[in-house]
């Protein structure tokens, strides 16, 4: 933890610049720590230490982002928040999803197939990651949120949307082909689709420090004009900022 700060701080991941710079320009007294190529803005927020770090697009980045920074603050909780495309189609843009679970869409078994064959996505077995637990090594499909953070950010005021708890799924992919968009909402229950929550979670559940990914819904194939718009990523980023707070005035009472 650096010598900065006084107890353990919040640590805080989005990753393009419009699902993060309003956090940035939140923190009191900043400071710039990079290791790297990652930059981690230290500073406060009502008082309390906060670690806002734009980690970049990708699983590899958010999970490289997220492993330095609980070695260097060893933070109270991780949250990784920012935009997602829908997979539900009750979901629209605006609309908040509370990651209650996260999960791989991009781990799965394909059967062999001869040359000429083609692919058979639909036919695809989705398996879980290897992850040390108290039982030993398991195969994990899914991994959950805090629920402390989840319940806090439920009762949360929000006014572009609703908000839910779901199922977000991550991988390095930009879906926009609504059949299999169906197909993982109806198989892994996903609510909508990012990419960087799943290595967050990952490194957060073999790490023990609690985590959560909140997303806001910037874009739906179901609906023809609700093409990505960053500026649903500030929406995101106020509404986190509120949960920050929340979380630092429950802390200050323990």
């Amino acid at each position: 933890m650096t010598d900065r700060f006084f107890s353990k701080p919040l640590v805080i991941l989005g990753p393009m610049e419009s699902e993060s710079a309003i956090l940035i320009e939140a923190l009191e007294d900043r400071h710039e720590e990079h290791i790297g190529s990652y930059i981690f803005n230290e500073g406060y927020i009502e008082g309390y230490p906060v670690v806002v770090c734009r980690c970049y697009i990708g699983v590899v980045n958010s999970t490289a982002a997220t492993a330095l920074a609980i070695q260097k603050y060893e933070p109270l909780c991780v949250i990784i928040q920012g935009t997602s495309g829908a997979h539900d189609p009750k979901l629209h843009q605006g609309d908040i999803v509370l990651g209650q679970k996260t999960v791989n869409i991009g781990c799965y078994f394909a059967d062999h197939r001869d040359k000429g064959q083609g692919s058979a996505p639909f036919e695809r077995e989705f398996f879980g990651t290897e992850i040390v637990t108290e039982n030993g090594l398991e195969e994990i499909k899914y991994l959950y949120g805090d629920k402390r953070i989840i319940d806090a950010a439920s009762d949360i005021p929000y006014e572009y949307g609703k908000v839910i708890r779901g199922t977000i799924g991550a991988a390095d992919i930009w879906n926009r082909e609504l059949d299999m968009i169906a197909h993982l909402h109806k198989t892994l229950g996903t609510s909508c689709e990012e990419m960087e929550g799943f290595g967050v979670a990952q490194v957060c559940a073999q790490l023990g420090v609690p985590c959560a990914d909140i997303r806001v819904i910037s874009n739906s194939e179901w609906y023809p004009d609700e093409e990505f718009d960053k500026k649903y990523g500030g929406f995101c980023q106020m509404f986190v900022l509120e949960v920050i707070r929340k979380i630092i005035a429950y802390n200050a009472m323990l």
